[in-house]
């Protein structure tokens, strides 16, 4: 396992100094959209049109946009955002050392991505993607105090997405809530054992723990559910069949935590361990 990095911050000092929109179209198109080629050719896509689907433009470094996209790379890098999430990938390869010979995992291409994140809020103005083996992606919108401590927690937990990928692939058509929930909760444990509890993100800490006894039992019949289109209900939310916003997540790291609790096992050793066997010896649905 190894690390391409694509230098973004160059590249949006760049977009930001572009004469004309043809100028920005050409940089955007060759140092941000073709790293992540093999991505969007994974999801079968346009390059400009999927990262538009992300809320990635080149229009965002124009006129209308530059004085906001420049506070934004200027604040990334005076928290140094960009030495810090490589480092971070650097320590979550460290934690699998003694498992590498078991993750058959190539390059990874790394890129920390700005986008329009206003239609969700409730993520505080960061996210990421690592889902499919061969890509990481971390991604900020306003920076703020808040989401700058968590540029590590981030990024390893998108990194760990690559690992179990590997380790346990699976068709995201046909997974199973108990599959998703622990993928996500195996991500989320893997920032905390990093970098502290205090460091994990808003769709753990934020779930109203009021609600939990209620969100446990309409979990427990479900866990077998299968399908993304039904699944992603149990893991993003639906309030109104009493999921609430990202219960997946939070439900996810509370098993996973309990069951590293109830072990004595770490999350690279629990990575190889199914997510059935998790939620079992976890005991947290008994």
């Amino acid at each position: 396992m190894d690390f391409q990095i694509v230098d973004t911050r160059a590249a949006f000092r760049r977009l930001l100094a572009a004469p004309d929109d043809a100028t920005r179209a050409a940089i955007f198109q060759s140092e941000l959209i073709e790293p992540f080629a093999g991505l969007v050719k994974f999801f079968g896509g346009d390059g400009p049109a999927s990262f538009a689907q992300w809320g990635m433009k080149p229009e965002q470094y124009g006129d209308n946009g530059r004085a906001r996209m420049t506070a934004i790379v200027t604040a990334l890098e005076q928290a140094e955002a960009w030495t810090r999430a490589v480092q971070a990938l650097e320590q979550g390869r460290a934690a699998f050392t003694a498992y590498a010979d078991r993750i058959p995992l190539g390059t990874i291409v790394f890129g920390l991505l700005l986008a329009d994140m206003s239609a969700t809020p409730q993520a505080h103005g960061y996210t990421g993607f690592g889902g499919i083996p061969g890509w990481i992606m971390t991604v900020y919108d306003l920076p703020d105090e808040y989401n700058l401590a968590r540029i590590e927690a981030a990024t390893v937990h998108e990194l760990h997405h690559n690992i179990l990928g590997v380790v346990q692939p699976r068709n995201m058509l046909t997974v199973t809530v108990g599959e998703y929930m622990i993928m996500e909760g195996l991500a989320e444990s893997f920032s905390a054992e990093l970098y502290g509890a205090d460091k994990v993100g808003p769709w753990v800490t934020e779930f109203d723990d009021a609600l939990l006894a209620q969100t446990k039992e309409t979990f427990r019949p479900g866990l077998n559910v299968s399908g993304f289109n039904e699944v992603r209900r149990y893991i993003f939310g639906d309030p109104g069949a009493g999921l609430p916003l990202y219960a997946g997540y939070a439900i996810g790291y509370r098993v996973v935590q309990a069951y590293l609790a109830r072990t004595g096992q770490r999350v690279p050793e629990t990575t190889f361990v199914p997510a059935h066997e998790i939620i079992t010896a976890s005991g947290f649905f008994e």
